[in-house]
């Protein structure tokens, strides 16, 4: 863009000192742009669904459109592991497209255009729900969001021009000929300089997003185990009537971040951000027939299994709710990581039986915002009567009385729930709870506080859900942690700490715990130490803990995670307890693990 603008000058014959200054001032205003942009998208993938002209949906809406998304959503988080993502639509878009913002993989947002609520299947859909949630998963969307803010600086002084250009041309003006003229040069030299930053801005876009768009393709794919669903999808964005383009004015801006492209370009065929549409569908599957696909789909929509619903007296949810029911770990560690960003099928159906299986109180209030905080709060009260009174009393004289009321009434319905349905209705609850303002999320933060902290001990599920909402409704949520340690040594004693944590769950005894720490520890190189005793695991002093561990490099978060799996598997069996509290600190590190379904009752899983 320099060297268009010294172009531009050496055909006007400017004196040399202009270049100096043209250089500085592009330089500047680049750099501005981008700071401005970036700052502006500090809220995460709610700012930019909100610039693309998204209206969120209501968790309890009764459209059936936006009810069967969400329902493909929630599956999908409860799969991969990760907090239910805020859905937008974007109303104003009758074309089929999506797209995944964010920073952070637990603070995600899913947007949609209207043209794919209603023109796509449910399988369909969630094949492209599955693409989405790669680029959660994958670290793509944090990429993308930054991106925004880096070319808006590069595009912004075409933006200029383009301003300039309409201002000197605009008749109601009061400028003389000569001064609109002046005005009318300088925009059309702006105008194209910018337009060499529009076409560099398309390059790196397409540099960076086309392999990805094969990636996800892939990954949803693994995700659904159904390449018609997607190769469907994009069937039918490249059949009659449909089509992808967004009409946005930000069109242009999002472009590499949609789920197909979005923008009409006259160079789509060197620089297009996304693969061709058949080259998309022949990688999904060989196989498919594009016109049997819409043939078969005009006479019968595809429509995907309703999940077999658990009965409320089945005898496998009665003996699931046994604390500490486990099952021998079949997996080693090294698979458990590998399914880190990368759920398959049993995931997606677990979490398609787990939603079919809860009570619809419980669903509806997980669902709604102003009683998800009473929901959270209900699996924090003590199984003991004269606890639980103890604990709404406290709350009571914090001026709650109402959320301890609905506490109370949904406690009974609480405690029916299978144990391992307890972190899948938390994340839905928490998706809920980001629609909270600040000091509402402060506020229930306390609350669970207190509450648990109120027989002075915490015990492990306790541990696992005040971790969860502190890690996800904190002001800094949206924003991933900075990386400022680039070695496990430097937090050392963290881990230390956390791998005790986790050594002790799975044991009655040090003795029994501590091959389990000793492992661990081997895993990062560290040397053996003594096992720190049951008083000297305080819940802030872990909370610490891994706040430090979530800013380490990214490579050395998953060796430590990693470790985190070896000690509660040292034993070959994972405790439904050990499993929930290893989600818990994978959702604090950003590296959210799915279901570990060896832990579960393999009855509930049938």
């Amino acid at each position: 863009m320099i060297g268009a603008g010294h172009l531009l000058l050496a055909i006007a014959r400017g004196p040399w000192a202009v270049y100096v200054w043209t250089t500085l001032v592009t330089l500047a205003v680049i750099a501005s742009r981008t700071l401005v942009a970036i700052h502006g998208l500090r809220a995460g993938g709610d700012a930019v669904a909100r610039m693309a002209g998204g209206v969120p949906i209501d968790r309890d809406t009764t459209d059936p459109d936006e009810r069967r998304l969400l329902n493909v959503v929630d599956e999908m988080a409860i799969a991969s592991g990760v907090t239910v993502p805020r859905v937008y639509v974007l109303a104003d878009e009758p074309a089929i497209n999506a797209f995944a913002a964010g920073y952070a993989p637990n603070q995600a947002v899913i947007a949609v255009t209207r043209g794919a609520l209603s023109r796509l299947t449910r399988d369909e859909l969630q094949g492209v729900i599955g693409h989405e949630f790669s680029h959660i998963l994958n670290g793509d969307m944090r990429l993308n969001v930054t991106m925004i803010g880096v070319l808006a600086g590069i595009v912004f002084i075409g933006e200029i021009g383009r301003f300039l250009m309409r201002g000197a041309f605009d008749r109601d003006g009061d400028r003389r000929g000569s001064s609109r003229s002046g005005v009318a040069v300088l925009g059309l030299g702006l105008l194209l300089i910018g337009f060499v930053g529009l076409f560099f801005g398309r390059v790196i876009k397409s540099a960076l997003s086309r392999q990805r768009e094969f990636l996800a393709d892939a990954s949803s794919v693994q995700f659904t185990r159904n390449p018609e669903g997607l190769a469907g999808a994009l069937t039918v964005i490249g059949g009659p009537g449909a089509g992808s383009m967004v009409r946005s004015r930000y069109a242009e801006t999002l472009s590499h971040m949609l789920f197909a492209s979005g923008v009409d370009w006259w160079l789509d065929v060197v620089f297009a951000t996304h693969p061709p549409l058949a080259e998309r569908v022949r990688r999904i599957d060989s196989r498919f027939v594009a016109s049997e696909y819409l043939a078969r789909r005009e006479k019968r929509p595809a429509a995907a299994p309703a999940p077999t619903r658990i009965a409320a007296d089945d005898p496998a949810r009665r003996a699931s709710r046994r604390d500490g029911a486990a099952a021998p770990a079949t997996k080693p560690a090294a698979a458990v990581i590998a399914s880190v960003g990368r759920p398959e099928r049993p995931h997606v159906e677990y979490a398609g039986r787990v939603l079919m299986a809860l009570p619809q109180v419980v669903r509806d209030a997980a669902n709604a915002a102003e009683m998800a905080p009473a929901l959270v709060l209900a699996f924090a009260l003590s199984a003991d009567p004269l606890a639980r009174k103890q604990q709404l009393a406290l709350l009571e004289s914090r001026g709650r009385e109402e959320c301890a009321r609905s506490a109370d009434t949904l406690v009974g319905h609480v405690v029916t729930l299978p144990i391992g349905f307890r972190l899948p209705v938390v994340s839905l609850a928490l998706g809920t709870l980001r629609e909270l303002d600040q000091p509402a999320r402060d506020a229930l933060v306390r609350d669970l506080t207190t509450m648990v902290e109120a027989d002075q001990r915490v015990t492990l599920p306790e541990f696992a859900l005040l971790t969860l909402a502190r890690q996800q409704l904190r002001p800094d949520a949206a924003r991933s942690q900075p990386v400022k340690y680039r070695s496990i040594v430097d937090v050392g004693a963290e881990a230390r700490l956390v791998l005790g944590l986790l050594a002790r769950a799975g044991a009655t005894t040090t003795e029994a715990a501590y091959p389990a720490f000793e492992r661990g520890l081997r895993m990062l190189g560290l040397h053996p130490s003594v096992l720190a005793p049951p008083e000297r695991l305080a819940f802030p002093d872990v909370t610490d803990a891994l706040l430090r561990l979530s800013q380490l490099t990214p490579f050395v978060k998953g060796a430590f995670l990693e470790a985190c799996i070896e000690t509660v598997t040292t034993d070959r069996r994972i405790a439904l307890d050990e499993a929930e509290l290893l989600r818990a600190i994978a959702a604090s590190l950003d590296c959210p693990v799915p279901p570990i379904l060896e832990s579960l009752d393999p009855a509930t899983l049938a």
